[in-house]
């Protein structure tokens, strides 16, 4: 019987303490309660993305879901000032960066798009 699930849970930043972890993305889904979109690994942890994680992601993969499905990220600890108190505090956190690189295509600006910026920047100046 497979117990993988059992064990499985969201990274935090005690799980990469000791240094940085990578993971395969297998789904997206969207968390309910928080409104973020959280990262389900192979592994079988989930990783819940704040807004610079998410930006990450959209810089690296696209803003579509489905582009991030089977890319590898690297998760490493961090750190933020939190200024909800009466004193700024240095809080521990997960930081999120991407390994592999999303491939070219027609509908991600890939071959197709270079050329047409390779056009649009040989054009002639006028004096």
């Amino acid at each position: 019987m497979d117990m993988g699930k059992y064990g499985a849970a969201p990274v935090r930043p005690e799980d990469v303490r000791d240094g940085p972890r990578q993971e395969k993305i297998l789904d997206v889904s969207i968390n309910e309660k928080y409104d973020v979109p959280v990262l389900h690994f192979a592994g079988g942890d989930t990783f819940m993305l704040n807004n610079t994680n998410t930006r990450a992601m959209n810089r690296a993969y696209g803003t579509e879901s489905d582009g991030w499905l089977g890319q590898v990220v690297e998760l490493a600890i961090g750190s933020y000032t939190d200024y909800r108190g009466e004193k700024p505090e240095e809080r521990e956190t997960v930081t999120l960066r991407a390994v592999t690189t999303r491939q070219p295509s027609a509908d991600n600006g890939g071959a197709k798009g270079a050329v047409a910026l390779r056009d649009e920047l040989n054009e002639e100046i006028p004096f």
